[in-house]
């Protein structure tokens, strides 16, 4: 009888949930220690290059006890990393048209993972999961206390509700919607956009969704950056030659920068100390849960 061929996960094409080792494709050949996993997820190789390379390999990300594991296929011999769900201080959430990425760090860890978009269904359930894990539950609910800048938009009133979980409220943010400016002279004017960025908190977390991509404004796409309420040190309004800031300073580094346009007629100073003020509020509470758990 003719013996068929092996499995090469290379050539898979859909993202898909894992729930059992039997799930994962028999050619990453996991170790023992992972079985019995919380949550997984593979995700397939990128498109291929000019040269035929893939842009990226398949990968498997999973959750057990806490911590969370990446795993490449084996083929290109990268080492799995892996990290306590607790040491993670930020996470970013990209997607571009059908580029998307998953980027993940804390104190001496920064890891990618890059995926197609057309599996984002399978990545958001996962990543449900991995954030019931690194935010806990949603807390009390309520109304937005406290909101500045404009109205959402179409496309990042789309983007919140795409991000947020069940039960999750905003309780403050700050707008800045993107626009197109002119400058030059004026008899040759040159146009250009400004991203938009949104910075909200929440029952959860401190959340930023930006449609600015490596500095350049991104028309079809949007980024979201989130971290739990101890990773966040700091929210404070900024000054540099490259113009007024909210930098969000996190416990594991990569601060953000929000620049702040020059058109926004929100007051900075106001905006920050309003954020502080929630912010601690959300600490305090995040902290007697705790104390209530431990008995």
């Amino acid at each position: 009888m003719e013996e068929w061929p092996a499995i090469d996960s290379r050539d898979y094409i859909v993202a898909f949930e894992l729930r059992s080792t039997d799930d994962c494709p028999p050619d990453f050949d996991l170790q023992a220690s992972l079985a019995g996993f919380d949550a997984g997820l593979f995700l397939p190789r990128g498109d291929r290059d000019w040269f035929g390379r893939p842009l990226y390999p398949p990968r498997v990300l999973l959750l057990k006890g806490g911590t969370l594991h990446i795993v490449s296929h084996p083929g290109i011999k990268e080492p799995s990393r892996h990290c306590a769900v607790r040491r993670i201080a930020s996470v970013e959430s990209g997607h571009m048209l059908l580029k998307g990425w998953l980027r993940f760090t804390g104190t001496g860890f920064d890891c990618t993972v890059r995926y197609n978009t057309r599996g984002f269904g399978s990545v958001s359930r996962f990543m449900r999961r991995f954030r019931d894990e690194l935010l806990g539950d949603a807390g009390p609910g309520g109304i937005s206390q406290a909101g500045f800048g404009a109205s959402l938009d179409i496309k990042f009133a789309n983007a919140l509700a795409r991000e947020l979980d069940s039960e999750e409220t905003v309780l403050t943010q700050v707008f800045q919607p993107p626009a197109e400016v002119r400058s030059g002279r004026w008899w040759l004017p040159r146009r250009r956009w400004i991203p938009g960025d949104l910075l909200a908190l929440t029952g959860r977390r401190v959340l930023w969704i930006t449609d600015r991509e490596r500095g350049s404004y991104s028309r079809y796409g949007s980024i979201a950056s989130y971290a739990p309420f101890d990773a966040v040190l700091g929210i404070d309004p900024v000054s540099s030659g490259a113009g007024d800031a909210l930098q969000v300073k996190l416990s594991g580094g990569g601060d953000w920068r929000i620049p702040i346009a020059a058109e926004s007629r929100w007051d900075r100073r106001r905006v920050a100390r309003e954020f502080r003020a929630a912010l601690e509020i959300r600490k305090k509470r995040k902290e007697a849960s705790r104390r209530e758990e431990r008995g």
